[in-house]
Protein backbone atom coordinates (compact mmCIF):
# COMPACT_ATOMS: atom_id res chain seq x y z
CA UNK A 1 0.00 0.00 0.00
CA UNK A 2 1.33 3.31 -0.97
CA UNK A 3 1.03 5.99 1.50
CA UNK A 4 1.79 10.11 1.31
CA UNK A 5 4.24 11.13 3.09
CA UNK A 6 3.95 14.64 4.69
CA UNK A 7 6.53 16.40 6.80
CA UNK A 8 6.47 15.82 10.40
CA UNK A 9 7.28 20.00 11.02
CA UNK A 10 6.46 22.89 9.41
CA UNK A 11 9.11 24.15 7.43
CA UNK A 12 9.50 28.10 8.21
CA UNK A 13 11.08 30.67 7.00
CA UNK A 14 14.09 31.21 9.17
CA UNK A 15 13.51 34.78 11.56
CA UNK A 16 14.43 38.37 10.49
CA UNK A 17 18.02 39.04 11.87
CA UNK A 18 18.08 40.58 15.12
CA UNK A 19 14.49 38.93 15.73
CA UNK A 20 13.91 37.24 19.34
CA UNK A 21 11.14 34.47 17.28
CA UNK A 22 12.39 31.22 18.16
CA UNK A 23 13.37 29.36 15.09
CA UNK A 24 12.49 25.91 14.40
CA UNK A 25 14.52 22.98 14.40
CA UNK A 26 15.37 21.34 11.10
CA UNK A 27 12.61 19.40 9.98
CA UNK A 28 13.67 15.37 10.34
CA UNK A 29 13.15 13.06 7.49
CA UNK A 30 9.91 12.73 6.36
CA UNK A 31 6.98 10.03 7.31
CA UNK A 32 4.22 8.82 6.06
CA UNK A 33 0.78 9.75 7.60
CA UNK A 34 0.23 6.94 9.29
CA UNK A 35 3.43 6.70 11.03
CA UNK A 36 2.87 10.25 11.91
CA UNK A 37 -0.62 9.39 13.33
CA UNK A 38 0.29 6.19 14.88
CA UNK A 39 3.82 6.14 15.21
CA UNK A 40 6.70 4.09 13.19
CA UNK A 41 6.86 1.14 15.52
CA UNK A 42 3.12 0.42 15.80
CA UNK A 43 3.22 0.87 11.63
CA UNK A 44 5.96 -1.51 11.50
CA UNK A 45 4.03 -3.97 13.57
CA UNK A 46 1.61 -3.90 10.48
CA UNK A 47 -2.04 -3.08 9.81
CA UNK A 48 -4.93 -4.05 8.24
CA UNK A 49 -7.02 -1.70 5.62
CA UNK A 50 -10.72 -2.35 5.76
CA UNK A 51 -12.77 -0.52 3.98
CA UNK A 52 -14.75 2.18 6.02
CA UNK A 53 -18.00 1.09 4.15
CA UNK A 54 -18.03 -2.09 6.25
CA UNK A 55 -17.82 0.10 9.31
CA UNK A 56 -20.75 2.60 8.68
CA UNK A 57 -22.67 -0.28 6.76
CA UNK A 58 -22.95 -2.56 10.16
CA UNK A 59 -26.24 -2.38 10.92
CA UNK A 60 -27.45 -2.90 7.09
CA UNK A 61 -24.94 -6.17 6.88
CA UNK A 62 -27.30 -7.54 10.03
CA UNK A 63 -24.07 -8.33 12.18
CA UNK A 64 -23.44 -7.94 15.65
CA UNK A 65 -20.13 -6.29 17.65
CA UNK A 66 -18.90 -10.17 17.78
CA UNK A 67 -19.21 -11.00 14.18
CA UNK A 68 -17.94 -7.78 13.45
CA UNK A 69 -14.66 -8.08 15.07
CA UNK A 70 -14.18 -11.88 13.86
CA UNK A 71 -14.77 -10.55 10.10
CA UNK A 72 -12.28 -7.95 10.85
CA UNK A 73 -9.78 -10.37 12.04
CA UNK A 74 -10.48 -12.37 9.21
CA UNK A 75 -9.64 -9.33 7.02
CA UNK A 76 -6.11 -9.25 9.09
CA UNK A 77 -5.20 -12.45 8.21
CA UNK A 78 -6.06 -12.02 4.00
CA UNK A 79 -2.50 -11.46 3.18
CA UNK A 80 -3.11 -12.45 -0.79
CA UNK A 81 -5.37 -11.39 -2.88
CA UNK A 82 -5.37 -14.53 -4.56
CA UNK A 83 -5.52 -16.82 -1.24
CA UNK A 84 -8.01 -16.69 1.43
CA UNK A 85 -7.58 -16.77 4.79
CA UNK A 86 -7.44 -19.53 6.99
CA UNK A 87 -7.00 -18.81 10.77
CA UNK A 88 -8.39 -21.16 13.24
CA UNK A 89 -11.13 -20.87 15.25
CA UNK A 90 -8.95 -21.36 18.73
CA UNK A 91 -6.34 -18.30 17.17
CA UNK A 92 -9.54 -16.13 16.61
CA UNK A 93 -10.63 -17.22 20.07
CA UNK A 94 -7.58 -16.33 21.59
CA UNK A 95 -7.73 -13.07 20.06
CA UNK A 96 -11.20 -11.75 20.94
CA UNK A 97 -10.80 -13.32 24.51
CA UNK A 98 -14.25 -15.08 23.90
CA UNK A 99 -14.53 -19.30 23.08
CA UNK A 100 -14.17 -21.12 20.06
CA UNK A 101 -18.16 -21.29 20.25
CA UNK A 102 -18.52 -17.56 20.18
CA UNK A 103 -16.68 -17.94 17.21
CA UNK A 104 -18.37 -20.81 15.77
CA UNK A 105 -21.26 -19.29 16.29
CA UNK A 106 -19.77 -15.82 14.49
CA UNK A 107 -18.90 -17.87 11.22
CA UNK A 108 -22.64 -19.39 11.31
CA UNK A 109 -24.12 -15.76 10.99
CA UNK A 110 -21.87 -14.38 8.43
CA UNK A 111 -22.38 -17.24 6.73
CA UNK A 112 -26.28 -16.63 6.92
CA UNK A 113 -26.43 -13.22 6.15
CA UNK A 114 -24.01 -14.14 2.92
CA UNK A 115 -21.00 -12.72 3.78
CA UNK A 116 -18.20 -15.14 4.41
CA UNK A 117 -18.10 -18.84 2.84
CA UNK A 118 -16.20 -21.50 4.48
CA UNK A 119 -14.20 -23.61 2.89
CA UNK A 120 -12.88 -27.01 4.34
CA UNK A 121 -9.67 -28.06 3.86
CA UNK A 122 -7.10 -30.95 4.75
CA UNK A 123 -3.70 -31.22 5.96
CA UNK A 124 -1.42 -33.22 4.09
CA UNK A 125 -2.35 -36.52 6.24
CA UNK A 126 -5.74 -36.43 5.29
CA UNK A 127 -6.84 -34.77 8.94
CA UNK A 128 -8.93 -31.32 9.29
CA UNK A 129 -6.91 -28.13 9.11
CA UNK A 130 -8.21 -24.80 9.64
CA UNK A 131 -11.15 -23.85 6.88
CA UNK A 132 -10.47 -21.39 4.55
CA UNK A 133 -12.69 -18.04 5.04
CA UNK A 134 -13.76 -17.00 1.01
CA UNK A 135 -14.66 -13.31 1.64
CA UNK A 136 -15.81 -12.16 -2.10
CA UNK A 137 -19.41 -12.72 -0.66
CA UNK A 138 -18.44 -9.67 1.63
CA UNK A 139 -16.91 -7.70 -1.65
CA UNK A 140 -19.87 -8.19 -3.80
CA UNK A 141 -22.41 -7.04 -0.38
CA UNK A 142 -20.93 -3.60 0.24
CA UNK A 143 -20.50 -2.92 -3.20
CA UNK A 144 -23.77 -1.52 -3.74
CA UNK A 145 -23.40 0.39 0.02
CA UNK A 146 -20.18 1.96 -1.33
CA UNK A 147 -22.67 3.17 -4.56
CA UNK A 148 -25.20 4.72 -2.01
CA UNK A 149 -22.58 6.61 0.74
CA UNK A 150 -20.82 8.20 -2.97
CA UNK A 151 -24.07 9.18 -4.27
CA UNK A 152 -25.20 10.81 -0.65
CA UNK A 153 -21.83 12.50 -0.36
CA UNK A 154 -22.35 13.95 -3.85
CA UNK A 155 -25.60 15.40 -3.41
CA UNK A 156 -24.91 16.56 0.46
CA UNK A 157 -22.11 18.50 -1.46
CA UNK A 158 -24.36 20.10 -4.51
CA UNK A 159 -26.85 20.58 -1.48
CA UNK A 160 -24.30 22.57 0.41
CA UNK A 161 -23.47 24.51 -2.57
CA UNK A 162 -26.98 25.57 -3.80
CA UNK A 163 -27.34 27.33 -0.31
CA UNK A 164 -25.14 30.04 -1.57
CA UNK A 165 -27.38 30.16 -5.19
CA UNK A 166 -30.08 31.62 -6.17
CA UNK A 167 -33.41 29.92 -4.74
CA UNK A 168 -30.80 28.71 -2.35
CA UNK A 169 -32.14 24.93 -0.68
CA UNK A 170 -35.36 25.21 -1.81
CA UNK A 171 -34.52 25.60 -5.67
CA UNK A 172 -32.33 22.50 -5.48
CA UNK A 173 -34.69 20.50 -3.61
CA UNK A 174 -37.34 21.19 -6.30
CA UNK A 175 -34.93 20.86 -8.96
CA UNK A 176 -34.21 17.19 -7.16
CA UNK A 177 -38.22 16.39 -7.09
CA UNK A 178 -38.32 17.05 -10.61
CA UNK A 179 -35.55 15.12 -11.26
CA UNK A 180 -36.99 11.93 -9.14
CA UNK A 181 -39.99 12.25 -11.31
CA UNK A 182 -38.48 12.26 -14.47
CA UNK A 183 -39.39 15.50 -15.50
CA UNK A 184 -36.79 18.14 -15.99
CA UNK A 185 -36.54 21.15 -13.31
CA UNK A 186 -38.29 24.23 -14.09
Amino acid sequence: MQMTSEPINPVAEPPAEGSDAPTLPSPPATRSAMENRWGKNVIKAGYTVVPSIILRAQARLHINAVELAVLLHLLDHWWDNEEMPFPSKKRLADRLAVSSKTIQRAMVALETEGLVRRVKRSNGNGGQASNLYDLSPLIEKIRPFADEDLEARKKSTEMRRSVGRAGGLRAWTKQESAMANGGAAQ
